[in-house]
């Protein structure tokens, strides 16, 4: 039975396949067919009466002084451009295939050439030369009604008609065949039915409710707990680091992770409410009949104290962490989508500690929100205002303390709210799709600046642009700065982007094919905050960037910790091995830069060299070229 079945079903997909081809190459030659003749020759003929009743009227409407001689020159001139695009136009190809019509347009073709001195002479008083204009056209305009009539009724539209019926006669035929095998693969197919509706509302991966399911157990889990006026609570998972899991180790251990979490969750939870995977590393469970917050935060603690167990993988063992946010039915809101925004709000808060926490949502913690999205109101504004702005901090040459390049760095001060961390203005601009564009206007505007830096005399001299991972990610970057530097005309190696690790393993088979493509360009790459990030060093052969920038968590440590000294001189030789110069950040003292000097550090910046300056303040430092600002103009920098 099951061969019998493996052979009638690849039969039977076969039979409805070609009657499906035939049946539709069948109807596009009855589309083709009536929309090269019956539309196609019906609109142009239209379009041509249409214009020659428009210049009439034109002209009668000069006669009586209603109008004036533009107007009626505009119409002449319409009336022409028509007649040349039924003459040219693709469109209008079936029309000209009628010999009655070429003629037609021919003439009329040769009778506006004849009138066309006369017609841009005539007067509004010419009352005379308007009626031997409108003679003239008279017999055109018959001749124009009759072809137009001519496309819609007599012996060609019928014939017309006539082929359209008999193919559709004939694919008739073929719908019933088609039907035939539908119905035949229907009735193989009806025993999967309810395999498929399980695939629909249940996640592949880890055979949990998926976000369809989850929203309609949601809402029959309200309904009850309205009915019985009692409480639910939302439990909203999410586990912390899943991304380099996944990327790094591999996404089949990520896979297996995810499949023991949601075996863990179903334990734990039992039947007490409802778990759901709603997409990546996310999971929602809903408590019913929940006693009040005290008795929703317990379930939260003991669902992290679950999932945060040691797991024996098939590479060894994993301890996952979780950040869980909590809200409660009706205390939080009384709709699914109030109680998911509440929960991810406590989730987002639970994340701040590194480990992970359980957090239940309280009112307090939707300022924070509200401040986000009225900044988010308040960046797209400015943005296309301009009235954001850029420091810029000097990066020295530490064997000469010869400046080679400045990093552009982010300030937004808005009246409402006072100076902005930049990390915060990142964040809302990735968070409410203003990252592209944010991205693109310190571009261009750095690119300004060093181009306007550029003809102060200043031709050595290089810009540090930072590129978060949205950008990066969106597969747009090489084209943006390939456009800026052609708009600014500063060269390529002039340019220096700084990504940071976490922004190359976003995929990083796109990331090394945009990364290879700025390098084509001639733009330099640095590798920034390195040593920070996951992996570090296995990735680092893999990307071809020409600058690393070591994080100052190291170099605060130079003068005290022989750790950090060993740590940055094995960063610094390993770089050289790989034809890279090295940036420290972060020199903040004498002793910082003695040391870095003493380890072959090419690159360097950081207080004690300078602070960043507005763009107006760092050209006087350029042309000045002190080696540490006066104190009066550090205390006016930040500001």
């Amino acid at each position: 039975m099951k061969l019998l079945k493996l052979v009638l079903l690849p039969l039977i997909s076969l039979i409805f396949g070609a009657s499906s081809i035939y049946s539709y190459n069948r109807d596009i030659e009855v589309v083709r067919y009536v929309s090269g003749t019956i539309k196609g020759i019906g609109w142009s003929s239209s379009e041509l009466e249409m214009e020659l009743l428009k210049y009439d009227h034109a002209l009668e409407q000069l006669a009586s002084g209603s109008t004036n001689v533009d107007n009626m020159q505009l119409r002449f001139e319409l009336l022409w451009s028509r007649i040349d695009v039924l003459q040219e136009g693709k469109e209008s190809a079936p029309l000209r295939e009628r010999a009655e019509a070429k003629a037609l347009l021919d003439a009329l073709e040769a009778l506006l050439i004849r009138l066309d001195e006369r017609v841009f002479s005539l007067q509004a008083g010419d009352i005379e030369g308007i009626r031997a204009i409108q003679q003239e056209l008279a017999p055109f305009r018959q001749q124009a009604r009759d072809f137009n009539v001519n496309s819609f009724s007599g012996i060609d539209p019928w014939r017309q008609l006539d082929v359209t019926h008999n193919l559709r006669v004939h694919s008739l035929g073929y719908l019933g065949g088609l039907l035939l095998s539908g119905g035949l693969m229907l009735f193989l197919l009806y025993r999967e039915n309810r395999r498929n509706r399980h695939l629909a509302y249940h996640d592949a991966l880890t055979g949990l409710p998926n976000r369809t399911h989850f929203y309609q157990q949601m809402e029959l889990a309200i309904d009850r707990a309205k009915r019985e006026q009692g409480k639910l609570a939302v439990h909203m998972i999410d586990l912390n680091n899943f991304k380099e899991i996944n990327d790094g180790l591999g996404h089949e251990t990520g896979d297996q992770l995810l499949c023991i979490v949601a075996e863990r969750l179903h334990r734990c939870v039992n039947n007490a409410g409802t778990i759901a995977r709603i997409g990546g590393d996310e999971f929602i469970v809903v408590q019913e009949r929940v006693g009040g917050p005290d008795d929703a935060l317990q379930m939260a603690l003991r669902l992290r104290h679950t999932l945060s167990r040691e797991a024996q993988m098939k590479g060894g063992h994993l301890t996952p962490f979780a950040s869980i946010g909590t809200s409660i039915y009706p205390d939080h809101g009384h709709e699914v989508v109030d109680l998911l925004g509440h929960a991810d709000t406590a989730m987002y808060y639970a994340k701040t500690v590194k480990s992970g926490s359980a957090r239940l949502f309280t009112t307090d913690m939707d300022e924070q929100r509200l401040r986000r999205q009225r900044l988010a109101v308040a960046l797209k504004a400015a943005l296309e205002s301009d009235q954001l702005c850029l420091h810029y901090q000097p990066i020295f040459r530490l064997d000469s303390l010869e400046i080679e390049a400045v990093e552009a760095l982010l300030r937004w001060q808005p009246s409402d709210y006072g100076r902005v961390n930049p990390l915060e203005v990142i964040l809302v601009a990735e968070q409410h799709g203003l990252a592209q564009q944010l991205n693109e206007w310190v571009l261009n505007t750095a690119c300004r600046q060093l181009a306007y830096w550029h003809k102060e005399g200043f031709t050595q001299l290089k810009v540090n642009v930072n590129v978060s991972p949205n950008i990066f990610a969106g597969g747009r970057l090489a084209n943006t700065v390939e456009k800026t530097l052609a708009a600014t005309e500063i060269p390529a190696d002039s340019l220096v982007l700084e990504i940071t690790e976490d922004t190359s393993l976003w995929d990083t088979a796109s990331s090394l094919e945009t990364l290879a493509s700025l390098r084509e360009l001639g733009v330099g790459i640095a590798l920034d905050d390195f040593g920070t990030g996951y992996s570090s060093f296995s990735h680092l052969r893999q990307l071809p960037v020409n600058k690393l920038k070591i994080d100052k968590s190291f170099v605060q440590d130079l003068p005290t910790d022989p750790r950090a000294v060993s740590l940055v001189k094995t960063i610094i030789e390993l770089a050289h091995n790989l034809g890279m110069k090295v940036t420290a950040e972060g020199i903040e003292e004498e002793n910082h830069l003695r040391v870095l000097k003493q380890l072959g550090c090419d690159l360097g910046q950081g207080y004690h060299m300078t602070r960043p300056a507005a763009a107006i303040l760092m050209t006087q430092y350029l042309k000045a070229r002190p080696l540490i600002l006066p104190q009066t103009d550090q205390d006016n920098l930040m500001r």
